[in-house]
């Protein structure tokens, strides 16, 4: 059985599977500690329980243990039932913890990306049996939109924007198929597109399916519209024409070839140097994939999968500041 007090003691493993070094494992179960602990006692404290708070059978992993585990699945995305063995616990335990426990914990502590939606809709999933509980949210977090965290901090000058995919497995039913199914990957994916700074991820609009073209992706989430326009917005090729229009942000996308025309030695210099400016992009990508919850084929419920990629993503920024807040 794998336990915390183990793993100190071989500080390489425990970076290697959990992605974290053993001092900010600490950090944070300092602050996962208590919002766990919150989450316990509001789900214990619901409406119409008719048993005292308290009673029934207690949890046999400390929380330090159930931090662990979950850090294990996304670093190395074990099946639950090897989890099940390394833990010692049921594997129907396994899955209610990681997904309905542990998860959104980790969303309202960590600094994740911003999305459209409220960062309290955990709140509103219900139960199996119907029953709605509250979770931790980050308290006195005002800043919900891309477009009021740009104004907040009027020092960000530039974003990078991208998308990228994962291979899930492929849907039974043929209309799923061809929705899932990616021409440019050639595989069925899931596509989540970013918009980062060069050493935070700010926003995320994920969980979309692998046929949607990233300008699509990007008409969509409305981000554009967001951006103010004395901040410079750096694309790639996938993004050619969403320059035009009036009231957009600064766009700088790579001079492309059209027909009648080459690129100019001064246009190949440009698209060199943009394509420099935009390595740190896929930097976030490449961290955000050393967790192979993300880079593996996605088993799980693909309606969570923007949940998880935020909380991988929450981890990547937290790992790069060392803050708690974006």
């Amino acid at each position: 059985m794998i336990t915390v007090a183990k793993l100190r003691r071989k500080p390489h493993q425990f970076r290697t599977l959990t992605g974290l070094t053993v001092a900010e494992f600490d950090t944070l179960l300092a602050k996962f500690a208590p919002a766990y602990e919150t989450a316990r006692l509001s789900r214990r404290c619901h409406p119409g329980r008719k048993r005292e708070p308290g009673a029934g059978r207690p949890f046999a992993l400390p929380v330090d243990a159930r931090l662990l585990m979950a850090l294990i699945y996304f670093r190395l995305y074990l099946s639950q039932s090897l989890l099940s063995l390394l833990f010692d616990l049921d594997q129907s335990s396994v899955s209610r913890e990681l997904m309905r426990r542990v998860l959104p914990v980790l969303e309202g502590i960590l600094p994740v990306p911003l999305r459209d939606t409220p960062l309290s809709h955990w709140a509103k999933s219900p139960e199996p049996d119907g029953r709605t509980f509250p979770v931790p949210v980050r308290k006195g977090k005002q800043i919900t939109t891309l477009k009021a965290l740009l104004e907040a901090y009027p020092e960000i000058e530039e974003v990078l924007l991208d998308a990228t995919e994962q291979p899930v497995p492929q849907p039974a039913n043929k209309r799923q198929r061809k929705l899932a199914f990616s021409g440019k990957q050639h595989d069925h994916t899931v596509k989540t597109q970013i918009v980062a700074t060069k050493t935070r991820i700010l926003h995320v609009c994920g969980g979309l399916p692998g046929s949607v073209h990233d300008i699509t992706v990007l008409g969509g989430s409305g981000v554009l519209l967001q951006i103010p326009q004395t901040v410079k917005v750096r694309l790639d090729r996938g993004y050619q024409g969403c320059d035009k229009g009036k009231g957009k942000p600064d766009i700088q996308s790579p001079v492309r070839k059209v027909r009648g025309h080459v690129v100019t030695v001064f246009g190949k210099a440009y698209n060199h140097l943009l394509s420099v400016f935009r390595i740190p992009v896929e930097h976030h990508f490449a961290r955000l994939k050393q967790f192979r919850v993300l880079s593996d084929i996605y088993r799980g419920d693909q309606s969570r999968h923007e949940n998880v990629f935020c909380v991988i993503a929450g981890l990547v920024n937290f790992r790069a500041t060392g803050a708690f807040t974006l």
